[in-house]
């Protein structure tokens, strides 16, 4: 015959069961506790706090022939996963290798392409002797400049947080605009890739 729990008894282990969850959240919230999750599933360097940006104030697009186009929206920004990479000026060998691996992340997107866009931004809105050579790596980047700087300021800004440069660097924004992963100059384009796919897969922010 098995034991018979006392009323007492069953009512205090319903209790603990109920309390233990509140006493332990309360107990991390004031500090007692620390819970610092070892690894997360992300490649790129998370931002924390993800860093907002208006593109509208922030990019100018830039023409072929190396001047800005009148202020407005780079077209499409937004509700779209937005790829941001700084151009070094002037783009040497490994620039445009950079530049044609994220197309071919673009590319590996396949029918997610449309929830893409992937702006190249310039420092001074020419990218000199390789303006040409860019365009003709991926018809769909989207060239622009940040005239009054404040974009540059934010990207240094995180940068520096890793140690590292915005320049050469690159950047994912969700779609409502905030600025949420970084990869440094030189980094696995690969990395970026498997974020943005997880991001694809999971997100309904563009949705």
């Amino acid at each position: 015959m098995k034991p018979q729990l006392s009323a007492r008894a069953t009512l205090l282990i319903i209790a603990a069961l109920f309390f233990s969850p509140l006493i332990l959240a309360w107990l991390m919230w004031i500090g007692v506790i620390e819970f610092n999750p070892v690894t997360t599933r992300n490649k790129g360097e998370l931002i924390q706090p993800p860093v907002p940006v208006v593109w509208e104030n922030s990019l100018v697009p830039v023409a072929q022939n190396g001047d800005s186009k009148s202020r407005q929206e780079p077209a499409g920004f937004e509700k779209h996963w937005v790829i941001l990479h700084v151009v070094p000026n002037p783009c040497s060998d490994d620039c445009l290798d950079t530049i044609s691996a994220l197309r071919q992340i673009h590319r590996a997107a396949g029918r997610n392409q449309s929830r893409i866009r992937i702006a190249l931004l310039l420092q001074d809105g020419r990218p000199g002797q390789f303006d040409h050579q860019i365009r003709e790596i991926y018809p769909a980047f989207q060239l622009a400049e940040n005239p009054d700087g404040d974009l540059f300021g934010k990207l240094d800004q995180i940068a520096a947080t890793f140690s590292s440069q915005a320049m050469g660097s690159s950047y994912v924004a969700d779609p409502i605009g905030n600025i949420m992963l970084y990869y440094e100059a030189g980094s696995d384009p690969n990395k970026l890739k498997d974020d943005l796919k997880q991001l694809l897969t999971w997100s309904k922010l563009d949705k």
